[in-house]
């Protein structure tokens, strides 16, 4: 159930405000800035992002016993695999494919939109995450806090 519960919570705000929204914008923009091949290097970023947040929404169901729904979190605190570098890295590989829509469109306004998804992200985090996790976690979270960063990813 965890899983069907994942893919529609993910297919839906994932898939509109990650993947639908800056498709969308990129489109209206056209291409105001011609970046010609370079464009190209969008797919990897696209296939990398994705992934990582595949791969993260799959460890939040079978290691944590959860969905990555905020109404429906994950049971235990997982510290392995991408979390054992990066706090957030669903956000990371979400803010990984609005990277590619920029280099694919050269477009200003999906620079605003990830400027926005950046603030949006990290006021979620600081204002609500965090102390939901200290809270139901307690001490084995504030040790994961202290050893591993929010953001950007420490490889050992």
């Amino acid at each position: 159930m965890n899983t069907f519960k994942t893919i529609l919570y993910m297919g839906t705000l994932h898939g509109f405000f990650t993947y639908y929204f800056p498709g969308r914008l990129a489109w209206l923009a056209g291409q105001p800035m011609d970046v010609g091949m370079f464009r190209f290097i969008a797919f990897p970023i696209w296939v990398v992002g994705t992934l990582i947040i595949l791969r993260c929404s799959m460890d939040i169901v079978h290691k944590g016993n959860g969905t990555p729904a905020h109404l429906d979190p994950p049971k235990a605190l997982i510290v392995e695999g991408l979390y054992r570098h990066v706090r957030n890295p669903i956000y990371l590989g979400a803010l990984l494919v609005q990277i590619g829509y920029i280099v694919w469109s050269g477009s200003g306004l999906l620079i605003a939109y990830l400027m926005f998804f950046i603030a949006a992200f990290h006021l979620l985090i600081v204002l609500f995450e965090e102390p939901v996790l200290q809270k139901k976690f307690g001490q084995e979270y504030e040790v994961y806090r202290r050893n591993v960063p929010r953001w950007l990813p420490w490889f050992k």
